[in-house]
C-alpha cells in the first residue's frame, strides 16, 4: 500500500513522490509503468553517453578531452543514482513505510507542530534544489545558442562560432543539423536532470525526517515529568509512575530514530562512494577548463562557472544535510541534561542510560563507509579537487 497517497498529513512528501514516479523510482508503482518511465530516461541517458564518448575520437588534445570529460560524468552519475533506487526498492519501502509508521506514534500536539516543521523544511529544500538545479540548466544550455541569437540580431561578414551545448559528436554536419542537435541535447537534460533531482530531493526528505525524530525524542526527554497536556506544564507527582511509562517511550522513540538512520545509511552508502569519486575528479577537471577560458571565449567562461557553482551546491547540500543529521543526534543528550531526570528514583534513572549509551557517537550519513558527509569533509573535498586541479593542471601545460 502506498503510505503517501490522499492523505493530508503527507503532503509535504508529494513534491518528491511525483518525482519518483516520473522517473520510474517509486516503488509503489506497477513494474510495467516504471520500467517504461525509466526506460525512457536510461535510453536518453545512453545517447547522450554514445555522443559524448564518440567526442573522444575527433578530438587532438588532451584539453578537449578534458573539455568532454565532465559532462560525460554526469551521464554516469544518472546511472548510479537511478539504480541505486531501483535496485534497492524494498529498502525505499522499509524507509517510505517507517515513515509513515513514525507519524502514527506521534502523541502530543508539540510534536505534530515539530514534525510538520521538518517536513516543511524537507519540502522547501526539494523545491528550491529543483529550481535552482533546472535554472542552471537552462543557463548553461541556452548560453550555447547566444552566438546564433547575435547572428540574426547584429549578423558579421561570417557566422560566429558554433557553441554545443556540451561536448559532442553526432556523426552529422553540426552546422546543418544544428537546431536538431540542440533539441535533442536540451530535451536529454531536462529529462536527465529530472532523474538526479528524483534522487536527491528524496534523500534530502528522508534526512529531515530524521531530524525530526531527534528533535522529538529531545521534546520527550525534556518532557519526561510532564503529563500528557503539557501546554499546562502539570507536573508528574514523585510517586506516579507515569514517568517510567514516558521514558520507556522516549527509549523506544530513539531506538526508531536509529534504526531509521541506519536503514537510510545501508540505501545509499555504496552509491555515494562512486558519486563522490567522479564528483572529485569533475570539479578538479571543470576548474581546468575555468581556467583555461579565463583569457579566451567569456560565453565558454560563463557556462563553466555555473556548471562548477552547480557541481558545489550540490555537494554542500549534501554536506549540510549530514551535518545537519550529525547534529540533531548529538542534541539529544543536552535536551536529557535539560529536563528534570535528577528529580526522579535512581533506579529509573538507570533508564536513560540505554538513550545515553546511544548518543556517544553522532549519527552519520557515508559514501563507502569512509567518507562522512558533513561541512568539514566538504572543505577536505574542495582541497582534494584543488589538489587534483594542481597535478593535472601540470600534466595539461607539459
Amino acid at each position: 500500500m502506498d503510505p503517501i497517497r490522499a492523505s493530508s498529513k503527507y503532503e509535504y512528501y508529494k513534491l518528491c513522490r511525483k518525482l519518483l514516479l516520473l522517473t520510474g523510482l517509486w516503488p509503489y508503482e506497477t513494474l510495467r509503468r516504471s520500467l517504461l518511465h525509466l526506460g525512457f530516461i536510461i535510453l536518453y541517458d545512453i545517447s547522450f553517453f554514445i555522443v559524448q564518448t564518440a567526442h573522444y575520437f575527433i578530438c587532438e588534445t588532451i584539453q578537449c578531452i578534458f573539455k568532454t570529460l565532465p559532462m560525460n560524468m554526469m551521464a554516469v552519475i544518472l546511472l548510479v543514482k537511478l539504480f541505486t533506487y531501483y535496485f534497492n526498492r524494498q529498502k525505499i519501502k522499509g524507509l517510505l513505510e517507517h515513515l509513515h509508521s513514525d507519524w502514527n506514534t506521534l502523541c502530543y500536539e508539540e510534536e505534530f507542530i515539530i514534525m510538520k516543521k521538518y517536513a516543511e523544511t524537507g519540502r522547501f529544500y526539494a523545491l528550491y534544489y529543483a529550481i535552482s538545479i533546472y535554472l542552471a540548466t537552462v543557463l548553461f544550455a541556452f548560453s550555447s545558442i547566444t552566438p546564433r541569437i547575435m547572428d540574426v540580431v547584429s549578423p558579421l561578414n561570417e557566422s560566429r562560432l558554433i557553441i554545443m551545448p556540451c561536448p559532442a559528436y553526432y556523426f552529422v554536419d553540426e552546422t546543418e543539423y544544428y537546431y536538431y542537435i540542440f533539441v535533442h541535447m536540451i530535451i536529454g537534460a531536462f529529462v536527465c536532470i529530472t532523474g538526479i533531482i528524483a534522487h536527491d530531493c528524496n534523500f534530502f526528505a528522508f534526512v529531515e525526517h530524521v531530524c525530526g525524530l531527534f528533535a522529538i525524542v529531545g521534546f520527550r526527554l525534556e518532557h519526561l515529568l510532564y503529563r500528557q497536556n503539557i501546554t499546562e506544564k502539570s507536573l508528574i507527582d514523585s510517586s506516579d509512575d507515569v514517568y517510567v511509562r514516558n521514558i520507556k517511550f522516549s527509549i523506544q522513540a530513539h531506538r526508531n530514530a536509529l534504526h531509521f538512520v541506519d536503514l537510510l545509511e545501508n540505501t545509499f552508502y555504496i552509491s555515494f562512494a562512486a558519486q563522490m569519486l567522479i564528483v572529485t575528479i569533475g570539479m578538479s577537471i571543470s576548474l581546468i577548463q575555468l581556467s583555461s577560458e579565463l583569457q579566451g571565449d567569456i560565453i565558454e567562461l560563463i557556462r563553466y562557472f555555473f556548471f562548477i557553482v552547480a557541481q558545489l551546491g550540490h555537494l554542500f547540500i549534501y554536506s549540510y544535510e549530514g551535518q545537519k543529521l550529525i547534529n540533531h543526534s548529538l542534541e539529544t543528550s543536552e535536551k536529557l541534561y535539560n529536563g528534570l531526570w535528577y528529580t526522579i528514583p535512581v533506579k529509573s534513572q538507570r533508564l536513560l542510560l540505554f538513550a545515553m549509551r546511544k548518543n556517544m557517537e553522532p549519527s552519520i550519513v557515508t559514501a563507502g563507509k569512509i567518507y562522512i558527509f558533513c561541512l568539514e569533509s566538504f572543505t577536505s573535498v574542495l582541497q582534494c579537487s584543488l589538489s587534483y586541479f594542481t597535478v593535472l593542471s601540470s600534466f595539461n601545460e607539459s
